[in-house]
């Protein structure tokens, strides 16, 4: 039986893992975690913060710099940490990155009361996103709102995921679906969400 979770009791987090499991993993050594390296599953390390951050806003750079009409390309991007996105606008203004055949897929959003969080409230991670990032893109430089994909209570198995944390496969093929299948009522924002 798992344990009830320290954020919240229905909740399945990192609070709910076995502590054997949390003691194992604190006994890693370095030498341990670089092992766990294998094909498309690399280990670094950064000596700072701020190298860290920087390596994070130069994936997004690094993936956008590869999109073209024929072959558009995107990032799924976690709201923690939040110190590489003011990176990613600057990186993207400086080089001058059109980034009109990239996509955005937000990994996370607060789900209250059967909806996702309003982008309006200071908590929203959209909110985050766009506020840390996007909108401080130049704005012949952005992508547009339909090529980003905001998480939001029709567009994703919030339920199941919340009812069996295992059924996060069915999450990720729904969610995860090649950019041509991707459905664009996928968006959170629209055209008066005051992003373009």
């Amino acid at each position: 039986m798992r344990s009830i979770s320290k954020v919240a009791k229905d909740w399945w987090d990192y609070t709910t893992l076995d502590e054997e499991i949390l003691k194992d993993a604190a006994r890693l050594t370095e030498k341990d975690i670089m092992q766990l390296q294998r094909p498309g599953f690399k280990v670094k390390f950064y000596d700072t913060l701020e190298e860290f951050y920087l390596a994070e806003a130069l994936e997004y750079i690094h993936c956008w710099k590869k999109a073209t009409k024929n072959m558009p390309t995107g990032i799924c991007g976690p709201i923690g940490p939040t110190e590489q996105l003011p990176l990613v606008a600057m990186l993207v203004n400086e080089l001058e990155i059109n980034l009109k055949y990239v996509h955005f897929w937000a990994m996370d959003e607060w789900y209250i009361s059967g909806r996702e969080m309003p982008i309006s409230n200071p908590l929203s991670f959209a909110k985050a996103d766009l506020e840390l990032c996007f909108k401080r893109i130049n704005k012949e430089l952005r992508m547009s709102d339909e090529n980003m994909h905001f998480l939001r209570a029709d567009n994703i198995f919030y339920k199941n995921l919340l009812l069996d944390p295992l059924n996060i496969n069915k999450i990720i093929a729904r969610f995860f679906s090649p950019v041509n299948n991707y459905l664009p009522k996928s968006r959170v924002l629209n055209n008066k969400s005051g992003y373009s």
